[in-house]
């Protein structure tokens, strides 16, 4: 049997020969001058240093682009959380005008009521907030969440006949749907 050497040095010898080649071509292309360039060689410079510049002018327009992206939706998008935390406030002036008797809705303190609930609205209204109107419409999964199913003569199948809960649009972007009660 032969006596062969490991292969850890095999692989070992072969790349110190490579750094070496590699080290040389290095030093052989830096000496090179300008002056010393051929014409041709020169022109080969001129077009990879063209090209480089290239692509590198349109990898910064599109980091340029990506950026203007990323802010617009975030200026477009950045209120979301915080209507989330609104939104419950709609369903509390929901609910509470649904229990107020008739003969009080004319009160002082529920027109009252009534004008911060309408504040709120076009508050929510002016930030690019949507409510989705629900009640005689078809069922979209997309902007409702279907909470039951009842039997209706009135409504035609798979229309809304009440909701429960308001749905919001941002921007078109449903940010929470209505909860909503189908017609089988």
């Amino acid at each position: 049997m032969k006596d062969t050497p490991p292969l850890d040095e095999i692989l070992d010898d072969a790349t110190s020969e490579d750094n070496e080649a590699a080290e040389g071509e290095v030093i052989e292309e830096k000496e090179k001058t300008l002056d010393e360039m051929t014409e041709e060689e020169l022109l080969d410079k001129v077009l990879e240093y063209r090209a480089m510049s290239q692509r590198l002018a349109a990898d910064y327009q599109n980091l340029k682009k990506e950026a203007d992206v990323r802010v617009a939706n975030a200026r477009k998008y950045g209120t979301e959380a915080l209507i989330s935390e609104i939104a419950p406030l709609v369903d509390y002036f929901d609910s509470a005008f649904s229990t107020v008797p008739e003969e009080e809705m004319s009160s002082s303190w529920m027109v009252g009521i009534k004008y911060i609930q309408d504040h709120l609205l076009k508050v929510l209204k002016d930030n690019n907030v949507e409510l989705i109107e629900s009640v005689g419409k078809e069922f979209n999964p997309e902007l409702h969440e279907a909470v039951s199913e009842e039997e209706s003569e009135e409504v035609k199948s798979h229309y809304i006949i009440r909701q429960s809960q308001s749905g919001f649009l941002l921007n078109g972007k449903c940010i929470r749907p209505a909860k909503v009660v189908v017609a089988k």
